[in-house]
């Protein structure tokens, strides 16, 4: 009997590893690099492309805060060059100003078909070189230098190209006498960098109160990611289906402080720092979604087999995988609510005990989870009611926005443009963790994508706020006729 139950043990063992190791064996293998279209810095379309990205980088259309006015003289400038610069979009589209200084443009449809408009959406604003910095820069930060290669400057990546990506784009397809079906809308922020609530929020009431409906929107958020992916040589285009919401908590704790030489147990550092280092330790769990999900199970075959048998049988190994991808930082963040202390205040001299100290905790908020949920959760893990938690400034934060879908026709049409532009590089969904204009669309459009059409490094996500900011000719040259693409194939 004993024998019988072994053998039978056996047999399902080898049975389920013959399941595993068969599921892998079956899939297709890893992509032919060749077969991507990479970007070409020669491509004379990008040269023409990059001396108008480099005239806009030098209006220095700069958000500071709300607290700050905002740039009325550079962003009255950059709307006068729009113009003069693409005279075929503003003698054919609709424009109109927004809020202090939005960009609203409406491609009308020629016949109007049994389609909901779309829209692409960008931002001209940019955030200030950081003061101390500015030595730093290899070319200074809004002199628009075109130097080996690439453009330089701040907004050359973020977000200024897609501005001009797309007027580019649409300024040719014009040219080449291109009318589209649908309506189509394009929608430039000027304050994207501080929240968009006086741009992209005023743009969507404005669209609301017409009764629009849009069927989905494109902005930025993500792109190309090659060499990002741990593990993988082939670039993967990554559409990102919704972002996250954010909030920064205020810790606060007092005590009766003194000299320091006669400290009670506790001071209000020592409550204030244990509450942060609990919050630190205490990190929202890793869970798997279906996004990442559909993106491991798309990029199975770009793996070694090894690691093949593991991703083709998620039945199985889902905590495993989930426990490891959330070993990187960008993968753990596309799979929690991430916790970040970021500033500390309190003191004024070392023999002094501070009768007040503060730290602030920033939040960044997984679609599943709420501002409200992380306030109430932070209070609970804190447990001390010595430690008073609150939202900074009575900030509501900004809540995640929902996820769209990967299923849908737009999704399929901004996928089979990647295509035709890039070849054939594999396309997943993604989470964005910043924020964008996006989320303001949510209640007027049906999906939200969030994609940049060009090939992104690690070192290029360094630049991004950061210095050195700068984006290639090539890559320049492919965004355009992504955005052609993509305008044609959804609006013929």
């Amino acid at each position: 009997m004993i024998k019988k139950t072994g053998l039978f043990i056996l047999s399902i063992m080898s049975l389920v590893i013959l399941i595993f190791v068969g599921k892998a064996s079956i899939l297709p293998g890893p992509t032919d690099l060749s077969s991507i279209n990479r970007p070409d810095n020669s491509d004379e379309l990008g040269y023409s492309v990059a001396e108008n990205l480099a005239k806009a980088i030098r209006f220095k259309t700069i958000s500071v805060s709300y607290d700050v006015p905002y740039a009325q003289v550079a962003f009255e400038g950059f709307h006068k060059f729009l113009e003069d610069t693409y005279p075929n979009v503003h003698s054919t589209l609709k424009r109109e100003v927004v809020g202090p200084a939005s960009l609203l443009y409406h491609w009308k449809a020629d016949q109007q078909l049994e389609k909901r408009p779309i829209a692409f959406l960008a931002h001209m604003d940019v955030v200030p070189v950081e003061g101390g910095t500015e030595s730093g820069w290899s070319y200074p930060a809004f002199d628009g230098e075109i130097k080996d290669g690439f453009v330089w400057g701040r907004g050359s990546s973020d977000n200024k190209m897609s501005v001009i990506t797309l007027m580019e784009s649409v300024e040719r397809l014009i040219k080449a006498g291109f009318k589209p079906s649908r309506d189509i809308y394009f929608a430039f922020g000027h304050d994207e960098e501080i929240g968009g609530r006086q741009g992209a929020k005023a743009i969507v009431d404005l669209l609301e109160q017409r009764g629009i409906e849009l069927d989905w929107t494109l902005d930025e958020g993500s792109g190309i990611a090659d060499g990002i992916i741990a593990g993988l040589q082939v670039p993967v285009a990554l559409i990102s289906l919704a972002e996250k919401g954010s909030v920064t908590l205020k810790l606060t704790a007092t005590s009766s402080g003194g000299h320091s030489s006669t400290p009670a147990p506790d001071t209000a550092i020592s409550i204030v720092g244990r509450a942060v280092g609990t919050l630190a330790e205490n990190q929202y769990p890793l869970e798997m979604t279906d996004a990442v999900r559909e993106m491991l199970q798309t990029l199975v075959p770009e793996y070694p087999y090894s690691q093949k048998v593991v991703l083709a049988n998620l039945w199985v190994f889902e905590a495993l995988v989930t426990e490891q991808i959330g070993e990187s930082r960008v993968m753990a963040a596309s799979l929690r609510t991430t916790t970040a202390p970021t500033i500390f205040h309190a003191g004024t001299k070392s023999n002094i005990l501070p009768q007040k100290a503060e730290a602030y905790v920033n939040f960044r908020i997984h679609p599943r989870d709420s501002v409200m949920g992380v306030l109430e959760r932070a209070k609970a893990v804190i447990n001390d009611p010595r430690v008073t938690v609150t939202t900074e400034g009575g900030d509501v934060g900004s809540e995640p926005t929902k996820q769209s879908s990967f299923t849908s026709d737009g999704f399929a049409e901004i996928k089979a443009s990647i295509g035709a532009v890039f070849g054939e590089v594999p396309v997943v969904p993604s989470l964005t963790v910043a924020g964008t204009d996006s989320k303001h669309y949510a209640r007027i459009a049906e999906n939200t994508y969030r994609f940049n059409p060009y090939f992104i490094t690690s070192d290029d996500l360094k630049r991004v706020h950061g210095t050195d900011e700068r984006i290639s000719i090539g890559n320049l040259a492919v965004s355009v006729r992504f955005y052609e693409d993509i305008i044609k194939r959804s609006a013929s």
